[in-house]
């Protein structure tokens, strides 16, 4: 060890360009492997930070009594990682009165109570306040009901508990606005687990104490579900309960791990209270849901980023060949003085170990750039770049010792004399004699067309514990083609190029052209290891940008599908047919068309079901619509079926197959009758069948005409209005937001919401990850044509210099080397263009159901693809120009005699 040390470092340093050249190589092959780590890591932390923000109530506990849920709640509220439990309580009431000076008597039809703590807001978000607050002995109602019964804060209201039952006279303390109603009024059953119900239509917030012993008294209490059901106004007594919201520091990592975390902490809470509590679980749903996009999001990164990095590695092969032939001679030389194979490994070890160490430094520097570059470094702590730097140093060495041993089994093999020279017989290796390449090719091709014809793909299990279903098929069709089309160039061993080249230059060159053709004739074997370096580094390229590209265009797409609209505002009941908000927002700046929609609910059968109520002449004025959005006509003949049909539906294709239901047939819908309170059955009859809708859930649900809506109802109006934006959505988004803020509208533009939808979809922004390949990519294109002139230079200084020696001017010899440059660059681009749009169509067809609709094509990225293009053009310019000025200097007397 004390004589290969020095040693190494003596070899490294005598040509130090050449060992800059395979440090930096190395540096951006592991720093693409690194980002990549970095990133997936930091991403997955921020998309369990997202699914736990989106639970407003995390645990809902139900108890029998209002002192077990005072006791329960200090208990659980004293447990490491809970960052607040209370008592709480649902209940039933008949109906408020309030005595206008003005108008008179108002009365309201039933509702339900919400019964809190004062401090309740603290951590638990399930409300917010529009005027006033929660004070002990008042009562604060929802904006609806407060605009049913024209109340003001300090107002009488005589709130009657039960028919038959005292009323009870509270002072009116403020005006808020539910927000998480379907989970606050859900029915407990901690068998059946998280069950959001369709939100009652009026709702009155009481102090707990106030509750407690004003109105609980006439009711009766209840334990479970037996007496509570998701229909409103069907719960028949009070559900005491515990709410309880889990510290946000207490879950890390990713969703599946603080799935897991959270599960255990809600067991080990229940553990502690052995019979009093068990929690019905909000935020594992969440989580459960979470978890299984992370696992679409860690196959699309498997599928993108390792190729690149793959590639990335064969470039820094392919540096080190430009030391291949004078390490061989030094290893024979001291095989010849006496050296053991022991001492030769020990030699490639040392020399392997001192680049990885300085490559992996750089390489790790390069990935926490590129990160930081785009925006994902939070949360990126020292342990995870220690990490990070020791996987980028055993890369980087492996990828060092690579052709470093290489060159020692040649020199092995046989006697001293074989190993220095430079051109060896070698005979057909086992893959080509058994044609693994064309079964590679053609067992991609079958899968692919097995994946397409049957419309296989991935399926999330959605279990306590999720799983991806990923058929070996998933990873067979491009893994394949990536191995099938690199041993294909290995086979060809550029005997096409060269072919081309002699068929160009002729049978006898006689002009300056002819003779660079024959010369790139000869070297087939070189070019075709450029070929492979390069070309499938431009298609991994090609690749990465085309489903990129189509990636972005189909986010927008379904944002717009979830969200509804460019801009969309969702009011309370009533406030946009009475405020006239579909009005005032089509006057702002900015807005291309306004179109009011109602949001609601029915049941169709025991399945509740949202509803939307449109107006078929105005809806495309504020969104649009795809014909691929309905079977069996286009959209523009499914609206005309609506507005013909004053009575009809459009039932989703789920419903339709579940219920057996045709065209034409009469669906009996139980639908909330706001003036009552309470549900009725109202006809109406299937005109089409609708598969994708703005704003509507992906399984479940039903469009139907508002007016006839709004009369089977008795509602108050629309609860959406669906904006579409002339320009920036984001700047709409806010004048409208200021212009209603009054209104209590909640406003979201489809720019926000492309960034969620994305993250829900693939767990992560796929465009951060992509952007950080593509840059890479760029770069290493440039590289890679770089490096193959600096090769082909290294390889061919005898010849140069003999040329240059006997008169040749240095801008013919120089020709010798951007002739083969243009070649591998000319083929490398076509080779990009096929194998890279292959590549992003198989990942399409097998990654379907990231996408939402499917795309109807490919998008390509016009731009990426040309600066992909000039970026490789700039470095083999680049690289020849050096080269040129190399030859100059070539020491023609030293190479001479080295031979």
């Amino acid at each position: 060890m004390r004589v290969a040390a020095p040693l190494a470092f003596a070899e490294l340093m005598r040509a130090p360009v050449k060992t800059a050249i395979r440090v930096l190589t190395l540096a951006a092959a592991v720093g693409l492997l690194a980002a990549m780590l970095l990133f997936v890591g930091h991403s997955l932390g921020t998309m369990t930070s997202s699914a736990v923000r989106g639970v407003p109530l995390d645990w809902q506990g139900p108890v029998g009594s209002a002192q077990a849920a005072t006791t329960v709640a200090s208990r659980v509220g004293r447990q490491a990682g809970v960052a607040e439990a209370v008592p709480a309580a649902t209940a039933p009431f008949a109906g408020v009165e309030h005595v206008s000076p003005g108008v008179g008597t108002i009365r309201s039809g039933a509702g339900s109570i919400l019964a809190v703590p004062p401090s309740y807001l603290a951590h638990i978000h399930t409300f917010r306040f529009l005027r006033g607050s929660l004070r002990p002995g008042q009562v604060v109602f929802d904006q609806q009901l407060a605009a049913t019964l024209q109340v003001q804060p300090g107002d009488l209201v005589t709130l009657t508990p039960h028919r038959g039952a005292r009323p009870v006279r509270l002072r009116v303390s403020g005006v808020a606005l539910v927000t998480a109603a379907d989970q606050l009024f859900q029915p407990l059953n901690t068998l059946i687990g998280p069950a959001p119900a369709q939100p009652p239509a009026d709702i009155a917030i009481l102090p707990f104490d106030t509750f407690a012993t004003r109105i609980a008294p006439s009711l009766s209490s209840i334990s479970s579900a037996s007496g509570a059901s998701a229909v409103p106004g069907s719960q028949t007594g009070t559900q005491w309960q515990v709410q309880t919201q889990i510290d946000p520091a207490a879950l890390t990592g990713s969703p599946a791990r603080a799935l897991a975390q959270a599960t255990q902490l809600r067991n080990r809470v229940e553990r502690s209270l052995p019979g009093q509590v068990v929690f019905v679980d909000n935020l594992a749903d969440n989580l459960n849901a979470a978890a299984g996009d992370a696992l679409y999001a860690e196959t699309l990164y498997i599928m993108l980023a390792v190729p690149g990095a793959l590639v990335a590695l064969g470039l820094a092969y392919l540096a080190a060949l430009g030391t291949v032939d004078r390490d061989r001679r030094s290893l024979a030389l001291l095989r010849a003085r006496g050296a053991r194979r022991r001492d030769l490994l020990v030699l490639a070890g040392v020399e392997s170990l001192v680049l990885g160490l300085v490559a992996g430094a750089i390489g790790t520097a390069i990935a926490l750039g590129a990160v930081h570059l785009s925006g994902s470094a939070g949360g990126i702590g020292t342990s995870r770049v220690l990490v990070c730097f020791g996987v980028c140093v055993a890369l980087a060495a492996a990828g060092a010792a690579a052709a470093r041993i290489g060159a020692g089994l040649v020199v092995f093999g046989g006697n001293i004399s074989e190993a220095r020279r430079s051109v060896r017989r070698a005979g057909r290796p086992l893959w080509q004699r058994l044609y693994l390449d064309v079964l590679a090719l053609a067992v991609a091709g079958l899968v692919y067309w097995l994946t397409v014809r049957t419309g296989f793909s991935a399926v999330v299990n959605p279990d306590s514990n999720p799983t991806l279903s990923l058929s070996v098929y998933m990873f067979l069709a491009p893994a394949l083609l990536w191995i099938g089309a690199a041993l294909l160039i290995l086979r060809l061993r550029g005997r096409v190029v060269a072919w081309l080249a002699a068929r160009a230059a002729g049978g006898r060159a006689s002009s300056p052209l002819g003779f660079l053709l024959a010369s790139a004739g000869r070297r087939g074997a070189a070019i075709n290891r450029g070929l492979l370096v390069v070309g499938l580094l431009l298609a991994f390229g090609v690749n990465l940008g085309i489903f990129t590209a189509t990636y972005d265009h189909q986010a927008r797409v379904d944002a717009q599908l979830t969200l509804g609209a460019d801009v969309v505002a969702t009011a309370p009941p009533g406030a946009v047919a009475s405020h006239r908000l579909a009005r005032r927002i089509a006057r702002l700046p900015g807005v291309r068309g306004v179109s009011a929609v109602d949001h609601a609910y029915a049941y169709v059968g025991p399945d509740l079901q949202d509803t939307f109520g449109i107006d078929p002449a105005t809806l495309t004025r504020g969104t649009s619509l795809r014909d691929s959005y309905f079977i069996g006509g286009s959209a523009t003949r499914m609206l005309d079926r609506l507005r013909s049909t004053p009575d009809g539906i459009l039932v989703s294709k789920e419903t339709i197959t579940d219920y057996s239901l045709r065209l034409g047939d009469l669906l009996r819908l139980r639908v909330l009758d706001h003036a009552t309170g309470r549900f009725r059955v109202a006809p109406f009859h299937v005109v089409g069948v609708v598969q994708e809708f703005p704003a509507a859930p992906k399984d479940s649900f039903m469009v139907a005409n508002l007016p006839y809506l709004e009369q089977v109802t008795h509602g108050p109006g629309p609860n959406l209005v669906f904006v579409r934006a002339n320009g920036d959505p984001g700047a709409l988004a806010h004048r409208v937001a200021l212009a209603t803020s009054r209104d209590g509208t909640n406003v979201k533009d489809i720019t926000r919401q492309t960034a969620q939808t994305v993250s829900s979809i693939t767990t992560v922004n796929l465009r951060g990850i992509s952007r950080i390949e593509e840059a890479f990519v760029l770069a290493l294109a440039a590289a890679a044509m770089a490096l193959f002139v600096s090769v082909g230079l290294s390889e061919r200084r005898t010849e140069l210099a003999t040329m240059v020696a006997l008169g040749a001017s240095l801008r013919r010899a120089a020709a010798f080397l951007w002739s083969e440059a243009a070649l591998v660059l000319a083929a490398g681009i076509a080779l990009a263009a096929l194998l890279g749009w292959l590549l992003a169509e198989m990942l399409v067809a097998m990654l379907q159901h990231v996408f939402d609709p499917p795309p109807d094509r490919l998008a390509v990225p016009w731009m990426f693809l040309g600066g992909l293009t000039a970026a490789a053009v700039v470095g083999g310019i680049t690289a020849a120009g050096l080269a040129a000025l190399q030859i100059r200097r070539l020491p023609l007397g030293s190479i001479l005699r080295e031979e």
